[in-house]
């Protein structure tokens, strides 16, 4: 028998496959043959631009279907096989790594080189972008007038104050040559482009995803979102025998306020004497207050830590919080994992949970009281999952 912590990771592992470009792109080929009939097209040559914390993934799923005669992968730090980190080329594909969630050098270096590429496409190319979240600070050129440093502090600012990606993204375009289908009006007008997404954005909104360097302006698919891993995340609980509660695929409120929710749901599921799964998912805000290290998930799950701490022991349950890319904030940890023993770990290891927190400095808590989970880079991104699991009550 499973312990609730290997089912809540199984759990959160299922999402994450339902969200691969491997599991997707054969869905989607399935449901559009004829797109896929037309990409293959012997008398256009096909370019292809992945870019974000998928790209990599994305590109080789790509090629499994459609040929590709030349391609250019811009993905964040670590994204990337060693091997090819250090080759900087796969056959057909240029490889490069920038920064992110903050544009660095590198996001200029490589996206003026890709672009510089993609000027020279004429009509008897076609071009396929294959665009993934964290696509803002990996693609970046600085509008006429500005910097680089002007962009990053920018964005610095913009994320300290746990603003939506709605709201971030609508600054960045501001500033930039390539966002908000800036980056096609650079393109011969005659060019055929099709952009393939998988969303990291609440309502898989075109304009905001990546910041639109390819919209509008090209045939425009979302091929993945969070919606379609809860769904898996459902199907899989149910079949391990979990009542499931699914409260939204679009959450979009702070840690503060989504760790006293998921609280609230965790008093009302130990009523029932029934196993519980209850699943939240969507894009979490977290103004940062200190000088700490964590993110946004793993505050949430301290948050939800600290508020159990009076909660009586009769009832085992486990709440994770984790970013589907396997990286949470600045960290390594895809997110955080609480249990009702956790806060006594963090006590007995002479942690203060709530000094912590107003430092923002949930990482080392969570850390070395064994509360993080670590995936490494999942080759996709579809936003954060929060899965709550209540035991079955004894007899």
């Amino acid at each position: 028998m499973n312990s609730l912590r290997e089912e809540v990771e199984l759990l959160f592992r299922e999402g994450v496959r339902a969200a691969t470009p491997q599991f997707l792109f054969i869905e989607f080929w399935n449901q559009n043959p004829e797109l896929l009939k037309l990409l293959n097209q012997p008398n256009k040559k096909s370019y292809v631009f992945a870019l974000g914390k998928a790209a990599y993934s994305m590109a080789l799923s790509f090629q499994e279907f459609c040929p590709v005669d030349k391609g250019f992968i811009i993905t964040k730090y670590g994204h990337l096989p060693l091997e090819i980190q250090s080759k900087g080329q796969m056959g057909v594909w240029k490889c490069r790594e920038a920064s992110h969630p903050i544009p660095d050098s590198n996001s200029e270096l490589h996206s003026r080189e890709v672009l510089s590429e993609l000027t020279d496409l004429g009509e008897d190319h076609q071009l396929i972008v294959l665009l993934s979240g964290g696509g803002s600070s990996l693609f970046e050129i600085p509008e006429f007038g500005y910097h680089l440093e002007d962009l990053s502090k920018l964005n610095q600012d913009l994320l300290k104050q746990g603003l939506s990606i709605h709201e971030i993204n609508a600054e960045r375009k501001k500033y930039s040559a390539v966002k908000g289908g800036k980056l096609l009006k650079k393109l011969n007008s005659n060019l055929k482009v099709y952009t393939f997404v998988i969303s990291d954005v609440l309502g898989d909104n075109p304009e905001v995803i990546a910041s639109a360097p390819s919209y509008p302006g090209s045939e425009y698919f979302v091929i993945g979102n969070l919606s379609l891993s809860l769904s898996a995340i459902e199907k899989k609980a149910k079949s391990l025998g979990y009542e499931v509660k699914t409260i939204s695929d679009s959450w979009d409120k702070s840690s503060e306020e989504t760790a006293e929710s998921m609280f609230g749901e965790l008093i009302t599921a130990k009523k029932n004497h029934q196993k519980q799964a209850i699943l939240l998912g969507g894009e979490l805000v977290c103004p940062v207050l200190g000088k700490g290290l964590g993110g946004r998930n793993q505050e949430t799950a301290l948050r939800m830590a600290i508020l159990s701490e009076s909660l009586e022991r009769d009832r085992r349950w486990i709440f994770i919080s984790c970013g589907t890319d396997g990286t949470d904030g600045p960290t390594d940890a895809a997110g955080g994992i609480i249990e009702s023993e956790s806060i006594d770990r963090m006590n007995a290891i002479g942690w203060d949970p709530r000094a912590e927190l107003l430092n923002s400095n949930s990482y080392p808590i969570l850390k070395e009281s064994n509360s993080l989970l670590f995936t490494g880079a999942t080759g996709t991104n579809v936003n954060d999952l929060l899965i709550l699991l209540v035991a079955e009550r004894d007899s």
